[in-house]
């Protein structure tokens, strides 16, 4: 599934979760699920990112080597003329990276978020088991 595959998925499954109670117990147990599976697309389209970064930072040192290599002067010069090469490189770097970020951070809030929801389903299944002892008492 290509990243933009991965992304409608994701997509969905926000719908999914969005017409959803929480304060139903099954509702919430789906809830938990959906939020992994999201979890699952979210990882996949953090390493592609990741990758994509990788890619381009070697790009840009293979290329920094290049001008170095085919460059007269000093080294400084050399440099400056390395760093003046690769500058549209660094700035696709940095949104690769960017790119990374943005999907390890929603990870990490979803993860949070799932913990959260797996304490209130252990509250709510406390909270019925008190109800049924009421009822049978």
């Amino acid at each position: 599934m290509s990243n933009q595959g991965k992304e409608m998925r994701l997509n969905q499954i926000y719908q999914e979760i969005e017409q959803l109670n929480f304060e139903i117990l099954p509702d919430l147990n789906k809830g938990i699920r959906l939020y992994s599976q999201a979890q699952m697309i979210i990882g996949f389209l953090d390493a592609d990112a990741l990758y994509q970064y990788g890619a381009v930072y070697a790009q840009r040192k293979k290329t920094e080597g290049e001008i170095k290599d085919n460059r007269k002067g000093t080294g400084v010069e050399k440099e400056s003329a390395a760093d003046v090469g690769t500058y549209e490189l660094r700035l696709k770097e940095w949104e690769a990276k960017a790119e990374s970020r943005k999907w390890q951070n929603l990870f990490k809030s979803t993860d949070n978020l799932i913990i959260a929801l797996r304490r209130d389903e252990r509250t709510a299944i406390e909270e019925y088991k008190k109800a049924n002892d009421l009822n049978e008492g």
